[in-house]
């Protein structure tokens, strides 16, 4: 039976910023993914809506949310860069599923890219109750810094494409800094966007197959991470 998940637009606030989210959810779902965006404006029809819906087809309940208000990206689009700024927004999207009764226990997973997968680790690396997994697609993880990479011990997943504008490069340095559980996925003749034929059909394969190894293991026991 396939499950039909409910999608409500809602606004997250984190400090004096309002941040537009889309949660798509089912009361027997097996987990929470939360998919950081950049902008409000694309959460329907950007490439991480494509991986919105392998996540829902798998049966996760997912919340999109845009890091960037409606007026920063018109006027201050380089907020998207800016780790340091990003970081406490994630932690106020974070705060926010802790205070609903639906969400909070559900095992979470978080997904982000570019350099919002930066501030995702160093959120998650300095968190009391961190996520149980994270994922990164065509992410920067290196501009987290080296302090909060080698802290980090959520199972972190790195999808970078082979033709990326910055080369698999970034994503190995950080890869090769962590010790928590962790996978590198370099998808062949992909680009940044991923826009080559099926290919971002593959990333988005792979973070289903990562979220669903550590957020609902059939037997019980820990899962482990594919060498890659």
């Amino acid at each position: 039976m396939v499950m039909v998940l409910r999608n409500t637009e809602i606004g997250l606030p984190a400090g004096e910023t309002w941040l537009d989210g889309i949660l798509a959810h089912h009361p027997q779902v097996p987990g929470l993914i939360v998919l950081l965006e950049r902008s409000g404006s694309t959460l329907n029809t950007s490439r991480g809506a494509f991986v919105k819906a392998a996540l829902n087809s798998a049966d996760f309940a997912t919340l999109q949310v845009a890091l960037l208000s409606h007026e920063e990206e018109r006027k201050n689009p380089e907020v998207w860069r800016r780790v340091s700024t990003l970081a406490p927004r994630i932690e106020a999207v974070l705060e926010w599923i802790d205070h609903q009764p639906a969400l909070k226990k559900l095992p979470l997973g978080v997904l982000a890219r570019d350099a919002a997968t930066a501030a995702m680790i160093r959120v998650a690396a300095r968190a009391s109750s961190p996520p149980d997994a994270l994922a990164s697609r065509s992410g920067r993880p290196d501009l987290a810094g080296l302090e909060p990479l080698q802290a980090l011990a959520t199972p972190l997943l790195l999808v970078t494409g082979e033709l990326d504008d910055e080369g698999p490069g970034p994503n190995q340095q950080a890869y090769e800094q962590l010790s928590c559980p962790r996978e590198l996925a370099v998808i062949e003749g992909a680009s940044h966007a991923f826009e080559e034929l099926g290919t971002l059909e593959e990333a988005s394969q792979r973070i289903v197959t990562w979220f669903q190894r550590w957020l609902c293991p059939r037997d019980g026991t820990a899962p482990t991470a594919v060498p890659s």
